[in-house]
């Protein structure tokens, strides 16, 4: 399946009742949802968490980004754009007029409320999380000597998620060109990444992880039906050991 979206898929997914994409805004809140955002034309990006949304001044607050050079940065912005993933449902959108303010004394960014946002659930958003016994690995080379080995925590077309007991030191957006996945059994597959998100978890074991989500770049169509033909035979395995 292509990654593009025709028109009429962007437009029967997208929200544009204010009191819809206050909704959906409140619920990320809640939820503590990570977002990302990118600004000056996609070079730079930070991480945040909604706060609060201000109805009657028509204004969404989330938290300052941890380097006063990107917030200085973000400040100067014409437009940013907002990413996240929820549940496999990607929401997306876009604001202006950036600036710092407070609440509950605490200072905050704060953009007028987007007046559209999408709201895309697509096949290729599904991500099959994957056994952690004996994990599936991804071999990330950034350069002799310098190569990580990953375990996959999750996978779809889409892209792939990765689990680290140590800081990777990967930033959102950097491009990962030469990596290999290892499917075992489906094959070893050569895949170029790009970093979409990198955070922080607890492990069963109440250890810190870091959870690094990657996007895929120009996958292949052979590459894609290999993926997908090792997450609909994981799926049945996993299926088959589940008591009736």
């Amino acid at each position: 399946m292509s990654n593009t979206l025709s028109d009429a898929e962007l437009e029967r997914c997208t929200l544009h009742s204010s009191r819809e994409i206050i909704f959906l805004l409140r619920s990320l809140i809640k939820r503590k949802a990570r977002v990302s955002v990118t600004f000056d034309e996609g070079r730079r990006s930070f991480l945040t968490v909604l706060i609060d949304i201000s109805d009657n001044q028509d204004t969404l607050y989330f938290d300052i980004g941890g380097s006063e050079e990107t917030n200085q940065a973000f400040l100067k912005s014409e437009r940013s754009q907002f990413l996240t993933n929820v549940d496999g449902i990607r929401i997306q959108f876009s604001c202006n007029q950036p600036r710092i303010t407070k609440v509950d004394g605490e200072q905050v960014f704060a953009v007028p409320l987007p007046k559209t946002l999408l709201r895309l659930q697509r096949r290729d958003a599904f991500r099959l999380q994957l056994p952690s016994t004996k994990p599936y690995i991804c071999r990330i080379r950034r350069g002799a000597p310098d190569e990580a080995e990953l375990a996959i925590h999750d996978i779809s077309v889409g892209g792939i998620g990765l689990l680290a007991t140590e800081n990777p030191g990967l930033e959102p957006l950097e491009r990962l060109e030469n990596c290999w996945i290892d499917l075992r059994d489906s094959g070893m597959l050569a895949v170029s990444l790009e970093v979409r998100h990198a955070i922080t978890k607890e492990s069963r074991a109440n250890k810190t992880v870091w959870y690094i989500g990657c996007m895929f770049i120009d996958l292949s169509a052979a590459t894609e039906t290999t993926i997908q033909r090792f997450m609909a035979k994981a799926e049945a395995e996993r299926r088959a050991m589940l008591p009736d």
